[in-house]
């Protein structure tokens, strides 16, 4: 499964999502990165639920958000996601928020392997690892999309 951008997201603005001046508040943007976070990281599990797991989950070490075009109530929203690194413990993804065929945002995470039992690093189960290295994006290295809207590297964290 190669993956370049995949959508984790379709829906509109909500309500809930409207700040005071009529668009949709910044920390609304992660939210809805969130949602794609979490359904791509069900996808690396095999579609298992939470559950099902043997408690191998993934902590948010550091977040990256860019804000180019206000979206508002009822505008439409999809999050294409990109896996653009990750080694045998962490992983980044980048999410593109659109609406309308427009750039609006990009979320930039930075993640750990982290299991709750013992609530330590550890590597990725053999299944999540062998899914995440078929879905990293083969073209994030060269893409200078990836490194405008990611100010840290996997590399540079270890």
């Amino acid at each position: 499964m190669t993956m370049n951008r995949r959508i984790y997201f379709e829906g509109e603005v909500r309500p809930e999502w409207i700040d005071e001046f009529g668009h949709m508040g910044y920390l609304d943007y992660q939210r809805v990165a969130d949602i794609a976070t979490m359904a791509f990281w069900d996808e690396m599990n095999g579609g298992s639920a939470q559950s099902e797991r043997d408690g191998g989950e993934f902590a948010i070490i550091d977040v990256h958000a860019r804000y180019m075009r206000e979206v508002r109530l009822g505008d439409p929203l999809s999050v294409a996601t990109r896996l653009v690194g990750c080694d045998a413990k962490r992983f980044t993804l980048l999410h593109e928020i659109n609406s309308k065929g427009e750039l609006c945002a990009t979320v930039g995470l930075f993640c750990l392997s982290f299991h709750l039992g013992d609530r330590r690093v550890r590597p990725f189960d053999p299944g999540v690892a062998a899914r995440m290295a078929a879905a990293l994006d083969p073209n994030a290295a060269s893409d200078p999309a990836v490194s405008v809207c990611l100010a840290a590297s996997l590399p540079a964290r270890r």
